[in-house]
């Protein structure tokens, strides 16, 4: 399935995305999440996210017998959902309640799989993009207001569930990780949520990660983080002080406070058949209400510009860390103890904090280093033109050096050697590890190496190719030796020469050999018997000599 994120990567200008589930997504502080990010980072994009989550609801049309009134199912209302809303995408988020709390039964697990694979077919059928989620999971250490049961009861409930109901659930998620050839596309919050709640239960065993069923704001915030980075490529780690403390800040506030409103509206003008109903405006009402809301939000963000890059402080290492956003990416700067002349920097292309034995050894000599969050963009030509924002902003707000010294390591090799050749004037020196050069090498698998499927896809994907077209790319990386060669930058290669996943004959020798023709200045060196891990060196020295070399005027060189 290839991702849905477009050619290059790049955020869609406009998309209509309507999100059906249950009391998860009725509550859907991970759409507001979502929402507010968009508004804060990405004004200009009109990206509508339209709430029609309705509390107990199932996709499966079960109940267990102890619930209150007959759970409502999504397909007595969908078609009048999707004909007023008129999606795009549709994010589909059920299970939480179809096990209706129960042991495994293939029965109900039936009713499960018809009941989706029916949504997938109205969504489609309706012309917009089926995006299928995996269910949460349960979380029985955090359960409250319930008792556990065990196997072999005559009834269960969600307000007396069966203890191991998670296992039921991550039965129904494998099998959605399954619809690749039926879903437009597939999101896993399973996994991410549960592997954080065991870590944070490892840590804290008094944690609560919401109420066992429902996820508290960190829980939403992995959903909203999760869909961001599979329907838009947005990789984020940081979590936004408003998930925290989201009575500090204004932003957020308005956001919640419209998502809120509109979500009510639109839920009792579609109507559904939950016996609760919500006070709500008639949907004209609350969406010209919206409109001002928009208004204020948007009065907000541009009275306080600096919210586009949210700057933060911490320390790494015993060194001051200052984070911030540009055009919606997290970037970050390590500075130095004492500056050395000049403001040199180092820009990690991917992997910061992996072997970093250079990295320290120049910070120690008064270097800054510097991250930009691109991960799983390859280096395609969107990506470089978001780190050329970067260094703008960088070298700019924070009195660097007009050049940098780009690392590549592994995947990074594409992000570093893409963006010199498409901007030498901005690059004194290129440090090379272990080095993916050629896209049909890996993630391709095309030559020695064995590739990885989901990844190529991916890959492809973000460069707009298909693996008929990717051949001519080793031709291009040639063209782009020649602008690096022209320009007289400098490159320093480590690799190994058992490095499996990326061949050294295909990617780092390659470039290597090509670079002297061009009569280039490349220094190679081969750890023998060395497969792709560990990167780097022991002893930096050779690596940092050859750096510190490369810039031109620099007292110690």
């Amino acid at each position: 399935m290839k991702p849905l994120f477009g050619q290059d990567a790049r955020v869609p200008t406009s998309k209509r995305i309507v999100f059906l589930g249950d009391s998860i997504t009725d509550e859907g502080t991970y759409i507001a999440y979502m929402d507010a990010y968009f508004r804060q980072h990405m004004p200009e994009h009109d990206i509508t996210l339209i709430n029609l989550g309705v509390s107990s609801e199932t996709a499966s049309g079960l109940s267990e017998p102890d619930h209150p009134f007959p759970r409502p199912c999504v397909h007595d209302r969908l078609e009048r959902a999707l004909q007023e809303s008129k999606p795009d995408w549709v994010v589909i988020c059920y299970g939480m309640n179809d096990g209706i709390y129960y042991p495994f039964s293939g029965e109900r697990f039936r009713a499960y799989q018809h009941g989706i694979r029916k949504v997938i077919h109205k969504v489609r059928r309706a012309g917009a993009l089926a995006i299928v989620m995996t269910p949460p999971p349960f979380d029985p250490a955090s359960l409250q207001g319930a008792s556990l049961l065990s196997e072999g009861h005559e009834a269960y409930s969600y307000l007396a569930p069966y203890a191991h109901y998670n296992e039921v659930l991550r039965r129904y998620a494998d099998w959605v990780l399954g619809l690749t050839d039926e879903a437009d596309g597939i999101v896993n919050i399973h996994d991410p949520l549960a592997s954080y709640m065991e870590q944070k239960h490892r840590t804290d065993p008094a944690y609560q990660s919401g109420d066992g069923i429902h996820p508290n704001n960190q829980g939403h915030w992995i959903m909203a983080r999760t869909l961001l980075a599979r329907l838009f490529n947005i990789s984020l780690e940081r979590e936004p002080s408003y998930v925290e403390q989201p009575e500090q800040s204004e932003l957020f506030r308005l956001v919640r406070e419209r998502h809120l409103l509109l979500s009510a509206a639109w839920k009792e003008h579609v109507g559904h058949t939950n016996a609760n109903k919500a006070e709500a405006l008639p949907l004209k009402s609350a969406l010209e209400h919206g409109e001002r809301l928009t208004s204020r939000i948007r009065e907000s963000s541009e009275a306080q510009p600096v919210n586009r890059h949210a700057t933060a402080r911490s320390f790494w290492k015993g060194y001051e860390r200052i984070d911030f956003y540009v055009a919606g990416r997290e970037g970050f700067l390590i500075l130095p103890k004492v500056p050395a002349p000049g403001n040199p920097w180092i820009w990690r292309a991917e992997f910061f904090d992996a072997f970093p034995t250079v990295d320290m050894a120049l910070l120690e000599q008064g270097w800054y280093i510097a991250y930009y969050r691109l991960s799983n963009m390859y280096g395609c030509p969107y990506a470089v033109e978001l780190m050329n924002g970067f260094q703008s902003y960088a070298a700019g707000a924070y009195h660097l050096a007009d050049k940098t010294v780009l690392f590549g390591f592994s995947r990074g090799g594409l992000y570093a050697f893409n963006y010199a050749a498409a901007y030498p004037e901005q690059v004194a020196a290129l440090y090379l590890d272990a080095p993916v050069m050629d896209i049909r090498s890996w993630p391709g698998g095309l030559g020695a190496g064995d590739g990885s499927p989901d990844e190529w896809e991916e890959c492809l994907a973000v460069y707009g190719m298909t693996e008929e077209s990717s051949t001519a790319y080793k031709e291009t990386m040639h063209s782009r030796a020649t602008k690096l060669a022209a320009a007289g930058i400098p490159i320093i290669i480590v690799a190994g020469d058992a490095d499996a996943p990326v061949p050294l004959d295909e990617n780092a020798a390659m470039l290597e050999n090509h670079y002297r023709l061009l009569n280039g200045t490349v220094k190679l060196i081969v750890k023998p018997g060395v497969g792709h891990h560990p990167h780097s060196l022991e002893d930096p020295r050779v690596v940092v000599d050859f750096i510190v070399g490369a810039i031109p005027n620099n007292p110690s060189s």
